[in-house]
């Protein structure tokens, strides 16, 4: 039971990382590499939502 609540918790923190990110990616207007920063930072947060390692 502790281990499925600690799974939906992880994987909710992740989610909220990746909301978080996206809100300010769609934001970001000025910098193009404050562009490629939020989408490298983005794509280990999506791989762990889709459970790839």
């Amino acid at each position: 039971m502790m281990p499925k609540i600690i799974m939906i918790l992880y994987y909710g923190i992740c989610l909220l990382f990746v909301f978080i990110t996206v809100r300010n990616l769609i934001q970001e207007k000025n910098s193009r590499n404050n562009v490629i920063l939020y989408l490298v930072t983005l794509i280990p947060f999506i791989l762990r939502l889709l459970r790839i390692k």
